[in-house]
């Protein structure tokens, strides 16, 4: 039978990962969905072109890359979700969020293997109420719900085989750092901050248990999760390193002001929750969620961060108070791994510059705090104990208090551009129409609509390109049966992605002659115009 102490910490894991479930169970249904979200659902509805390396098997496309840095692991994981339910906006978002759950779980069996049952409590909190943590899992178009739990399952394998040498818990922990490349070839940052810490760290460690034979079973488990991104870069010149081995060391101080909005949780306030200045037309609660949201930041105020920076600060402040102790080494290869992935990730040229990459450290920096807070509380006996506590749990409601920020702006504002919840009245009004050819003239639209139709929708994407003069004659003229037969769909001019894009297919319309007839605009439900419905007509 499993012994008391192990069902205690499977059961508190337990209870943070309902917490957190429950936390993005409220907040799910509000964002329309967005164009990145849905792109490893899209091979489910035949779309053309919606992966750049895929292999036939029954006479059929199986997707194996979406991007030279993006592979399919999410699509073929989700495959039975989309052969069973509905294409809605919970077919998408449960399930990572159930992933995130997981990772949770998982996390403060982490905790508790490095450092003790203290740290894993204080952790699994701090995770569980972290607000970007639970929106960028939630919505996951990073993607980044794959990376975490990837992040943390094989790390908590390879503890274990530190504790238990036992190959074959080697081999399925690199198995999981394998496929998280291949799921996100950026998990080379946090793979090489994981790398250099142990170095650094834990030298006498590692290399005891580097021999041949263990570095066979590392590679053999690797290389078994990554063998589809290795397939791709063999058959395509090693496209992944061509395309994304780029620096650029301008960007330094952007990026750390991104991390530290990510850190503090105020990244996505006017991103996925609309601010009160963003023209909407605010909405009144309705359900006793919302009605309870409401009174929360009616009593409370508004909470648009949390209070982790100061948080993180006094774990640093305590480190040297800690340097006797067990949790030295823990905390310092902490640090130095979370310092190199983030390094890397800021000199990467035209990455790492959004929330959702540097949400890619999580939860090193939990791990970390968690580990110096329950450590002092160790050291400080009783009155360090109850410090902590309260520290904690007053982390914990600044959390919740910034989650319900998002929650109540999202139902008073709506969400903006890209997350619109526009979106849904857009595909029944197109559904409706039935047109035989859809034009699309801007990012964040196709993607959608081609989940939300099951691909029934015949739909096209055209960019500035559209009947240029260097293009051969055959095409332009398939462009100008475009403007003669098809319904169009674009963005209003405020909610444009492809700045440019719009106008540059209306000149050249007209050049051709022909001009736009606005059929119908669609609004989301604070009445922002988001879309429009059109066709061309000849001008003679």
């Amino acid at each position: 039978m499993p012994s008391l102490k192990f069902m205690a910490s499977w059961w508190q894991g337990t209870i943070f990962a309902l917490t957190f479930s429950l936390l993005g169970w409220a907040i799910l249904p509000y964002p329309g969905i967005q164009n990145d979200e849905v792109l490893f659902a899209t091979p489910y509805f035949h779309a053309v072109g919606s992966s750049i390396f895929q292999f036939g098997i029954f006479h059929r496309r199986v997707p194996v890359m979406f991007l030279t840095y993006l592979g399919a692991l999410k699509n073929w994981l989700c495959a039975p979700i989309f052969w069973l339910a509905p294409p809605t906006s919970w077919a998408v978002r449960v399930p990572p969020l159930l992933l995130g759950a997981l990772t949770i779980l998982l996390f403060v069996r982490l905790l508790e293997t490095v450092h003790g049952r203290r740290a894993a409590r204080i952790g699994g909190l701090l995770l569980a109420t972290d607000t970007m943590f639970l929106l960028t899992t939630c919505f996951d178009w990073g993607p980044v719900a794959l990376q975490h739990f990837l992040l943390v399952a094989g790390g908590l394998l390879i503890v274990k085989f530190v504790e238990q040498p036992r190959r074959r818990t080697l081999y399925w922990g690199f198995f999981c750092f394998g496929l998280a490349i291949w799921d996100k070839a950026l998990f080379v940052w946090i793979l090489g901050g994981l790398a250099l810490g142990a170095i650094l760290i834990f030298p006498r460690e590692l290399w005891k248990r580097v021999t041949a034979r263990n570095v066979r079973w590392a590679a053999a488990g690797f290389c078994l999760g990554a063998l589809p991104l290795i397939v791709y870069n063999s058959a395509s010149g090693f496209a992944t390193f061509r395309s994304n081995s780029s620096f650029a060391f301008d960007e330094l101080a952007r990026k750390a002001q991104v991390l530290r909005a990510s850190w503090n949780g105020s990244a996505l306030l006017g991103y996925i929750a609309s601010n009160p200045d963003q023209q909407a037309l605010p909405q009144p609660a309705h359900s006793l969620v919302e009605r309870l949201s409401f009174a929360l930041h009616g009593g409370l105020g508004d909470h648009p961060f949390n209070q982790l920076t100061p948080a993180f600060c006094a774990a640093l402040l305590l480190l040297p108070f800690l340097w006797r102790t067990r949790a030295r080494k823990v905390l310092l290869f902490s640090l130095v791994a979370m310092a190199a992935a983030w390094f890397q990730m800021a000199i990467a040229k035209g990455a790492g510059g959004s929330a959702h990459h540097a949400v890619l450290l999580w939860p090193i920096p939990h791990l970390f705090m968690a580990v110096a807070f329950a450590e002092a509380s160790l050291q400080w006996r009783t009155a360090g104990r109850w410090a902590i506590a309260v520290v904690v749990i007053y982390l914990a409601a600044q959390n919740l208090l910034l989650t319900n920020q998002y929650l109540y702006q999202l139902v008073r504002y709506g969400s903006p551009h890209s997350w619109t919840d526009a979106i849904y009245p857009l595909s029944d009004e197109l559904g409706r129409i039935g047109a035989p050819q859809v034009v699309i003239e801007d990012w964040g639209i196709l993607n959608p609509l081609v989940l939300l139709q099951k691909g029934t929708l015949p739909m096209i994407i055209v960019d500035d390109a559209f009947l240029s003069p260097g293009l051969s004659g055959a095409l332009r003229n398939y462009h100008r049966g475009l403007l003669e037969s098809a319904l169009w769909v674009g963005h209003t001019p405020a909610y444009q992605e492809m700045a440019g894009t719009n106008r540059k297919i209306l000149e050249a319309a007209s050049s051709a002659g022909f001009r736009k007839e606005l059929i119908e605009t669609i609004s989301d439900r604070e009445g922002r115009a988001a879309f429009e419905i059109f066709r061309f007509r000849k001008t003679n």
